[in-house]
Protein backbone atom coordinates (compact mmCIF):
# COMPACT_ATOMS: atom_id res chain seq x y z
CA UNK A 1 0.00 0.00 0.00
CA UNK A 2 1.48 3.25 -1.24
CA UNK A 3 1.43 6.54 0.75
CA UNK A 4 -1.46 8.20 -0.62
CA UNK A 5 -3.40 5.05 -0.37
CA UNK A 6 -2.95 5.10 3.35
CA UNK A 7 -3.01 9.63 3.87
CA UNK A 8 -6.55 8.84 1.76
CA UNK A 9 -7.85 6.24 4.39
CA UNK A 10 -6.48 8.34 7.31
CA UNK A 11 -8.37 11.55 6.29
CA UNK A 12 -11.46 9.36 5.34
CA UNK A 13 -11.41 8.13 9.01
CA UNK A 14 -10.94 11.44 10.40
CA UNK A 15 -13.92 12.86 8.48
CA UNK A 16 -16.30 10.43 8.83
CA UNK A 17 -15.28 10.01 12.62
CA UNK A 18 -16.16 14.03 12.90
CA UNK A 19 -19.34 13.95 11.22
CA UNK A 20 -20.77 11.02 12.71
CA UNK A 21 -19.88 12.23 16.34
CA UNK A 22 -21.83 15.54 15.32
CA UNK A 23 -24.68 13.75 13.15
CA UNK A 24 -24.71 11.64 16.91
CA UNK A 25 -24.93 14.53 18.74
CA UNK A 26 -27.75 16.56 16.77
CA UNK A 27 -29.51 13.24 16.79
CA UNK A 28 -29.34 12.74 20.63
CA UNK A 29 -30.27 16.32 21.16
CA UNK A 30 -33.20 15.91 19.18
CA UNK A 31 -34.77 12.76 20.04
CA UNK A 32 -33.89 13.62 23.55
CA UNK A 33 -36.39 16.48 23.48
CA UNK A 34 -39.07 15.19 21.38
CA UNK A 35 -41.44 13.65 23.97
CA UNK A 36 -41.66 17.44 25.26
CA UNK A 37 -43.21 19.14 21.87
CA UNK A 38 -46.58 18.83 21.68
CA UNK A 39 -49.19 20.93 20.38
CA UNK A 40 -49.85 22.45 23.42
CA UNK A 41 -45.86 22.98 23.79
CA UNK A 42 -46.17 24.85 20.77
CA UNK A 43 -49.35 27.11 21.01
CA UNK A 44 -49.49 28.16 24.22
CA UNK A 45 -47.43 30.64 26.58
CA UNK A 46 -45.28 29.89 29.46
CA UNK A 47 -46.58 30.39 33.15
CA UNK A 48 -45.27 30.06 36.43
CA UNK A 49 -41.93 32.02 36.03
CA UNK A 50 -41.45 29.45 32.72
CA UNK A 51 -41.65 26.10 34.94
CA UNK A 52 -44.50 25.86 33.18
CA UNK A 53 -46.36 26.23 29.36
CA UNK A 54 -45.10 26.38 26.10
CA UNK A 55 -42.92 28.06 23.92
CA UNK A 56 -45.57 30.13 21.51
CA UNK A 57 -44.09 33.84 22.15
CA UNK A 58 -40.68 32.51 21.62
CA UNK A 59 -41.53 30.78 18.47
CA UNK A 60 -43.57 33.99 17.22
CA UNK A 61 -40.22 36.28 18.34
CA UNK A 62 -38.00 34.53 16.42
CA UNK A 63 -40.11 34.97 13.32
CA UNK A 64 -40.10 38.80 13.82
CA UNK A 65 -36.23 38.89 14.29
CA UNK A 66 -35.32 37.04 11.01
CA UNK A 67 -37.76 38.47 9.51
CA UNK A 68 -36.58 42.00 10.31
CA UNK A 69 -33.00 40.89 9.97
CA UNK A 70 -33.26 38.86 6.01
CA UNK A 71 -36.00 42.49 5.33
CA UNK A 72 -32.32 44.40 6.33
CA UNK A 73 -29.87 42.40 4.69
CA UNK A 74 -30.85 40.66 1.59
CA UNK A 75 -31.72 44.08 -0.23
CA UNK A 76 -28.39 45.50 0.95
CA UNK A 77 -26.22 42.78 1.16
CA UNK A 78 -27.35 41.65 -2.88
CA UNK A 79 -27.15 45.01 -3.94
CA UNK A 80 -23.87 45.30 -2.33
CA UNK A 81 -22.79 42.63 -3.81
CA UNK A 82 -24.05 43.52 -7.60
CA UNK A 83 -21.77 46.73 -7.45
CA UNK A 84 -18.86 44.81 -6.15
CA UNK A 85 -19.23 42.23 -8.71
CA UNK A 86 -20.72 43.97 -11.69
CA UNK A 87 -19.95 47.81 -11.31
CA UNK A 88 -16.85 48.25 -9.37
CA UNK A 89 -13.34 47.64 -10.90
CA UNK A 90 -10.43 45.46 -9.94
CA UNK A 91 -8.72 48.02 -7.37
CA UNK A 92 -7.17 47.51 -4.29
CA UNK A 93 -9.86 49.44 -2.51
CA UNK A 94 -12.07 47.00 -3.65
CA UNK A 95 -10.06 43.85 -3.22
CA UNK A 96 -9.84 45.19 0.71
CA UNK A 97 -13.54 45.35 0.50
CA UNK A 98 -13.73 42.36 0.20
CA UNK A 99 -11.00 41.17 2.67
CA UNK A 100 -12.78 42.90 5.50
CA UNK A 101 -16.10 41.35 4.47
CA UNK A 102 -14.47 38.20 4.46
CA UNK A 103 -12.80 39.07 8.25
CA UNK A 104 -16.39 40.30 9.37
CA UNK A 105 -17.87 36.66 8.65
CA UNK A 106 -15.62 35.77 11.28
CA UNK A 107 -16.45 38.11 14.28
CA UNK A 108 -17.61 36.47 17.28
CA UNK A 109 -21.57 37.25 17.16
CA UNK A 110 -21.33 38.53 21.14
CA UNK A 111 -19.45 42.13 19.37
CA UNK A 112 -22.09 42.29 16.48
CA UNK A 113 -24.31 42.48 20.32
CA UNK A 114 -22.63 44.44 21.69
CA UNK A 115 -22.48 47.07 18.28
CA UNK A 116 -26.35 46.87 17.92
CA UNK A 117 -26.79 48.06 21.58
CA UNK A 118 -24.04 50.85 21.07
CA UNK A 119 -25.83 51.76 17.71
CA UNK A 120 -29.49 50.72 17.75
CA UNK A 121 -30.70 51.22 21.04
CA UNK A 122 -28.88 53.70 22.68
CA UNK A 123 -27.79 56.05 19.31
CA UNK A 124 -31.25 55.83 17.30
CA UNK A 125 -32.88 55.15 20.54
CA UNK A 126 -34.79 52.07 19.32
CA UNK A 127 -33.97 50.59 23.18
CA UNK A 128 -34.52 46.78 23.46
CA UNK A 129 -36.78 46.11 20.62
CA UNK A 130 -37.58 43.84 18.19
CA UNK A 131 -36.27 46.14 15.62
CA UNK A 132 -33.22 47.09 17.51
CA UNK A 133 -32.33 42.83 17.67
CA UNK A 134 -33.67 42.16 13.97
CA UNK A 135 -31.44 44.93 12.51
CA UNK A 136 -28.48 43.74 14.56
CA UNK A 137 -29.05 40.06 13.40
CA UNK A 138 -29.36 41.79 9.81
CA UNK A 139 -25.42 43.43 10.27
CA UNK A 140 -24.23 39.91 11.64
CA UNK A 141 -25.89 38.51 8.01
CA UNK A 142 -24.58 40.91 5.95
CA UNK A 143 -21.37 39.57 5.43
CA UNK A 144 -22.46 35.87 4.87
CA UNK A 145 -24.91 37.36 2.08
CA UNK A 146 -22.66 40.11 0.51
CA UNK A 147 -19.77 36.77 -0.03
CA UNK A 148 -22.29 34.89 -1.17
CA UNK A 149 -24.08 36.46 -3.47
CA UNK A 150 -20.77 38.29 -5.31
CA UNK A 151 -19.62 34.22 -5.75
CA UNK A 152 -22.55 33.50 -7.28
CA UNK A 153 -22.50 36.60 -9.73
CA UNK A 154 -18.56 35.78 -11.06
CA UNK A 155 -19.89 32.26 -11.72
CA UNK A 156 -22.01 33.40 -14.24
CA UNK A 157 -20.21 33.37 -17.75
CA UNK A 158 -19.03 36.59 -19.36
CA UNK A 159 -20.63 34.80 -22.58
CA UNK A 160 -24.42 35.96 -20.89
CA UNK A 161 -22.74 39.64 -20.47
CA UNK A 162 -21.91 39.49 -23.89
CA UNK A 163 -24.88 37.93 -25.43
CA UNK A 164 -27.25 40.89 -23.53
CA UNK A 165 -24.80 43.69 -24.71
CA UNK A 166 -24.89 42.36 -28.10
CA UNK A 167 -28.51 42.68 -28.30
CA UNK A 168 -28.94 46.26 -27.01
CA UNK A 169 -29.36 45.53 -23.65
CA UNK A 170 -27.87 48.22 -21.55
CA UNK A 171 -25.43 47.60 -18.25
CA UNK A 172 -28.56 47.74 -15.99
CA UNK A 173 -30.50 45.31 -17.72
CA UNK A 174 -27.81 42.84 -18.42
CA UNK A 175 -27.42 42.32 -14.56
CA UNK A 176 -30.87 42.69 -13.54
CA UNK A 177 -32.38 40.57 -16.13
CA UNK A 178 -29.74 38.13 -17.31
CA UNK A 179 -27.00 38.20 -14.81
CA UNK A 180 -29.19 37.80 -11.53
CA UNK A 181 -32.08 35.77 -12.60
CA UNK A 182 -29.25 32.90 -13.41
CA UNK A 183 -27.43 32.94 -10.22
CA UNK A 184 -30.80 33.03 -8.55
CA UNK A 185 -30.83 29.63 -6.94
CA UNK A 186 -27.06 30.18 -5.78
CA UNK A 187 -28.18 33.31 -3.86
CA UNK A 188 -31.18 31.84 -2.29
CA UNK A 189 -28.92 28.50 -0.67
CA UNK A 190 -27.04 31.04 0.54
CA UNK A 191 -29.91 33.10 1.95
CA UNK A 192 -31.03 29.89 3.26
CA UNK A 193 -27.88 29.53 5.12
CA UNK A 194 -27.41 33.10 6.36
CA UNK A 195 -30.89 32.35 7.84
CA UNK A 196 -30.14 29.46 9.77
CA UNK A 197 -26.70 31.00 11.05
CA UNK A 198 -28.69 33.88 12.31
CA UNK A 199 -32.06 32.00 13.70
CA UNK A 200 -29.65 30.36 16.66
CA UNK A 201 -27.93 33.12 18.06
CA UNK A 202 -28.74 34.43 21.42
CA UNK A 203 -25.92 36.97 22.00
CA UNK A 204 -26.82 40.11 19.62
CA UNK A 205 -30.67 39.89 20.60
CA UNK A 206 -29.67 39.10 24.25
CA UNK A 207 -28.58 42.57 24.24
CA UNK A 208 -30.81 44.23 22.10
CA UNK A 209 -33.94 43.18 22.11
CA UNK A 210 -34.66 39.82 23.94
CA UNK A 211 -37.28 39.62 26.58
CA UNK A 212 -36.68 36.77 28.84
CA UNK A 213 -40.18 36.24 30.40
CA UNK A 214 -43.66 37.92 28.37
CA UNK A 215 -47.39 37.22 28.66
CA UNK A 216 -48.70 38.47 25.57
CA UNK A 217 -46.65 39.01 21.96
CA UNK A 218 -44.96 42.24 21.04
CA UNK A 219 -47.70 44.87 18.98
CA UNK A 220 -44.92 46.63 17.16
CA UNK A 221 -41.22 46.84 16.51
CA UNK A 222 -40.81 48.66 19.42
CA UNK A 223 -41.65 46.47 21.80
CA UNK A 224 -39.05 43.29 22.85
CA UNK A 225 -39.82 39.89 22.16
CA UNK A 226 -38.87 36.28 23.45
CA UNK A 227 -36.98 33.95 21.27
CA UNK A 228 -35.87 30.62 21.15
CA UNK A 229 -32.02 31.00 21.48
CA UNK A 230 -32.23 33.34 24.66
CA UNK A 231 -35.50 31.14 25.91
CA UNK A 232 -33.13 28.14 25.93
CA UNK A 233 -30.23 30.01 27.82
CA UNK A 234 -32.33 31.42 30.49
CA UNK A 235 -33.97 28.07 30.85
CA UNK A 236 -30.71 26.46 31.49
CA UNK A 237 -28.88 29.41 33.21
CA UNK A 238 -31.66 30.28 35.32
CA UNK A 239 -33.74 27.18 36.02
CA UNK A 240 -30.83 24.47 35.39
CA UNK A 241 -32.83 21.80 37.96
CA UNK A 242 -37.10 22.02 37.71
CA UNK A 243 -37.43 22.64 34.30
CA UNK A 244 -35.50 20.04 32.15
CA UNK A 245 -38.27 19.00 29.71
CA UNK A 246 -38.91 22.28 28.88
CA UNK A 247 -34.96 23.63 28.29
CA UNK A 248 -34.82 20.20 26.11
CA UNK A 249 -37.87 20.43 24.48
CA UNK A 250 -36.89 24.03 22.93
CA UNK A 251 -33.71 22.69 21.83
CA UNK A 252 -34.91 20.32 19.84
CA UNK A 253 -37.58 22.30 18.64
CA UNK A 254 -35.03 25.20 17.54
CA UNK A 255 -32.57 22.07 15.90
CA UNK A 256 -35.25 20.66 14.32
CA UNK A 257 -35.85 24.50 12.44
CA UNK A 258 -31.88 24.56 11.40
CA UNK A 259 -31.74 20.70 10.07
CA UNK A 260 -34.61 21.93 8.05
CA UNK A 261 -33.40 25.03 6.64
CA UNK A 262 -29.83 23.20 6.04
CA UNK A 263 -31.56 20.23 4.50
CA UNK A 264 -33.56 22.51 1.85
CA UNK A 265 -30.39 23.78 0.99
CA UNK A 266 -28.98 20.08 0.58
CA UNK A 267 -32.13 19.50 -1.74
CA UNK A 268 -31.63 22.85 -3.82
CA UNK A 269 -27.86 21.55 -4.35
CA UNK A 270 -28.68 18.14 -5.28
CA UNK A 271 -31.14 19.52 -8.18
CA UNK A 272 -28.47 22.11 -8.92
CA UNK A 273 -26.06 19.40 -9.68
CA UNK A 274 -28.62 17.32 -11.81
CA UNK A 275 -29.69 20.29 -13.72
CA UNK A 276 -25.38 20.40 -14.89
CA UNK A 277 -25.50 16.73 -15.40
CA UNK A 278 -28.25 17.36 -17.75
Amino acid sequence: MNVDAIVKIIFAIVSYALIGLMLALIGFLIINGLDDISWEFLTTFPSNSMTEGGVWPAIVGTVYFVTVALLFSIPVGILAAIYLSEYSKDTAFRRLILAANNILSGIPSVVFGLFGLSLFSITFGFGTSVLAGGLTLGIMSLPYIISNTHESLIAIPESYREASLALGANKAETTFRIVLPASFSRILTGVIIATGRIIGETAPILFTGAAFYITRNPTGPFEPAMALPTHIFVLSAVYPDNVTPKLEGSISLLLIIVVVLFLLVAIRRKKEMKKLEV
